[in-house]
This record gives C-alpha cells, structure tokens and sequence, in this order.
C-alpha cells in the first residue's frame, strides 16, 4: 500500500485521489458515513452502508446483515424507514477502552465500523488497521523515546 501511495503521488497535482483504507501512521481516522449514502441492493433492499452490509455476511461477523437494511424499496415507500434509522443513535463508535483514553478521540471519527464487523469485532471496537495508537492486533502502542541516561 505504501508502494501504491508512492506511485500515485506522482498525479496528486492532475487528480484528487482518494485514499481508503491505506496504512495511517499518524492522522485521526475519518468518520463513518452510514445513513448519508444509502444503497439499493438489486433485489430491492436498502442499506444505510452497503459495507456494513457485506461484513455483517462475513463468516466471522458477530452482527447480522438485517441491522443495517431499512426495508425494500419494491415493498413500498423507503422514506420513512430511512428517516426512522439513525445508525449513530443505534451504535457509539468509539465505545472501547482505547478510545475513551486516546488523547486524539476528539478528533477521531473512530474508522470504519464495516471494517471492524469484517475482522469479527463489534462495532464499537477498535478500528485496529487503520489507527494510528494501535498495533495491528489491537495492543495499545505505548509512545517510546530514547533517552541518553
């Protein structure tokens, strides 16, 4: 991925290039759009994310897809589920030990919830591969500095 970066910085000045999911070593992860974007699903059913939707159909998904369907749009009039459905009144991200002690939560959009679901979390975990105060694995990483002593 940093090899991508890399390449693709060549054409920052002819493109806006849009960068998901690629390795954060220091900036506050982006936010969760879920219920600003809807989907419609060929056979008629409406997502508030389509990627919550595909992660909760993973085999290690602790959530289930219905969470994050609002009816079908073949059934009938969609507005009024989709009004109804507010999908951060319904999950805290963020909601971890991690975050609640980051001294950048405040800035922090808390990563994308589909990714969490995908690696077998719950949304309110840990956006493991993407934060910046994290490793991988999801252990806290502690600040170092050497000192001469």
């Amino acid at each position: 991925m940093d090899a991508i970066r890399a390449v693709t910085d060549r054409f920052a000045d002819q493109l806006d290039l849009v960068r998901i999911r690629f390795p954060n070593d220091s900036l506050p992860l982006g936010g969760c759009d879920a219920g600003k974007l809807i989907y419609v699903f060929v056979d008629g059913q409406v997502a508030v994310c389509p990627y919550l939707v595909f992660a909760a159909r993973t085999p290690a998904s602790a959530h289930r897809d219905t969470e994050f369907l609002t009816g079908n749009i073949l059934d009938g009039e969609a507005a009024p589920s989709l009004d109804a459905y507010d999908f951060h009144t319904r999950y805290q991200l963020g909601a971890n030990p991690t975050c609640g002690s980051c001294k950048i939560a405040g800035q922090c959009g808390k990563g994308c919830p589909a990714a969490v679901i995908a690696a077998g979390g719950r949304i309110g975990d840990v956006d493991t591969e993407q934060c910046p105060i994290t490793a991988p694995n999801g252990r806290r990483l502690l600040p170092l500095s050497l000192s001469k002593g």
